[in-house]
């Protein structure tokens, strides 16, 4: 019996009995389409990381004095300006430049804000050009010289606007309380959902974050100290080993500090964020597959079923001349067709769920070859698993008992 006439035979078996397959198959199409869901979602945040990558400056690492566990080391001078050109020597090191807020990475402080008997809190940034390009919903952004002034005005953010004054656009021309002091607000900032995205600039900071003027401080003590400094590199290089040769040579100008050094590399922050994002991801499309093992013992037990209705059919073809391979590959062909058919289906709803979930998410879900093939080769591996008992039972029928019992 060639292939064609098994899958021929396969077909109008399983036209046979529509109903009863289609139920069969759905525990297969459950399972594949959340799969396939599943891998098109941390695919598209894999696609997103990678694109992150390309717009950030990778050859540029920020090395951050960190003071010793549970120690403010406030008399502890990590950097020093004469540094830049000592470091500056090293090869494989482009340019060095100084940063002088011990914080770099978070670019805002946490404000209590006040107006009358309402309060809330949140972030609140110093102006600076970034700020230029927050677009304002109501009210007008600074004027050059209020930016750079220490002006008692404010943009609010929108969800602080709407907690003090529940409608934001009634914020305009009040006074708001910030640490005892009154700003007036000029402005409040367009509604921009939290970004869930991936931003690998080096500055995280709200989008629902209050702005004031670039010179307005609250009294708190100012220092001159240098905690951290941004390290750009000859592309092509030994990073880490340029980086252990720029520390080596920090320890060595500042023997007496008591902390340590840390770098902070955003191509190994990436590349182990991709990391993790790929291992989650196998690991939820793998505990989400389980569903596939029920849809396996569905499968299972239908071709059980078959075997038991068609054993007149076995016998007969038995003694016509069809060997037990025959009939073997024939239920093996059955159980592979129902849950290919099964997987192609799921694999369509998944895509399908992935981008309606798409809509909601920073980044669109990718449906990639590699991922379509995995998802195909599952459901065929299933019905070939799960096939084999019910077809191996068939294949060892007494062709004489099979037609007459």
């Amino acid at each position: 019996m060639n292939f064609y006439n098994f899958i021929r035979t396969a077909w109008y078996s399983i036209r046979a009995y529509k109903l009863r397959i289609f139920l069969t198959m759905i525990g297969i199409i459950i399972g594949i389409s959340s799969v396939s869901a599943i891998l098109a979602i941390g695919e598209g945040l894999k696609a997103e990381a990678s694109s992150s990558m390309e717009s950030a400056n990778l050859n540029k690492v920020t090395i951050e004095y960190m003071p010793p566990s549970g120690q403010e080391d406030a008399s502890a001078t990590p950097f020093e300006e004469s540094d830049i050109s000592e470091i500056k020597k090293i090869e494989g090191v482009k340019d060095v430049t100084m940063n002088d807020n011990q914080n770099n990475f978070l670019m805002g402080t946490y404000q209590d804000m006040s107006y009358f008997d309402k309060s809330t809190a949140g972030e609140v940034n110093n102006y600076s050009e970034k700020d230029a390009k927050n677009n304002v919903g109501f009210g007008r952004g600074f004027s050059k010289a209020e930016a750079e002034s220490d002006s008692r005005v404010i943009i609010l953010g929108y969800e602080m606007a709407k907690q003090l004054f529940d409608d934001p656009e009634k914020a305009i021309g009040k006074g708001v309380t910030v640490k005892g002091e009154v700003f007036e607000v000029v402005g409040v900032k367009e509604e921009v959902a939290m970004d869930m995205g991936l931003n690998f600039s080096m500055e995280f900071s709200d989008p629902n974050a209050s702005t004031i003027p670039s010179k307005v401080d609250f009294g708190e003590e100012e220092t001159d100290q240098i905690w951290n400094i941004s390290v750009a590199l000859e592309p092509g290089g030994d990073k880490d080993m340029v980086l252990t040769e720029v520390k080596d040579k920090l320890y060595e100008l500042h023997p007496d500090i008591q902390g340590e050094y840390m770098e902070f590399d955003m191509e190994k922050i990436i590349e182990s964020m991709q990391s993790v994002i790929g291992n989650i991801t196998l690991f939820v499309a793998f505990v989400t597959g389980i569903s596939l093992l029920v849809g396996g013992i569905g499968v299972m037990n239908i071709m059980y079923v078959s075997v038991t209705e068609r054993k007149r059919e076995i016998g007969i073809r038995r003694a016509i001349g069809a060997k037990p391979k025959d009939i073997l590959v024939q239920f093996l062909i059955e159980s592979i067709f129902i849950t290919g058919l099964g997987g192609i289906i799921g694999i369509a709803f998944g895509y399908l769920f992935s981008m309606a979930v798409g809509a909601f998410l920073p980044f669109p879900p990718v449906m990639t070859l590699k991922n379509f093939l995995g998802a195909s080769s599952i459901s065929v591996l299933t019905g070939l698993i799960f096939g084999i008992i019910p077809a191996s039972k068939a294949a060892k029928l007494d062709p004489i008992v099979a037609i007459y019992k």
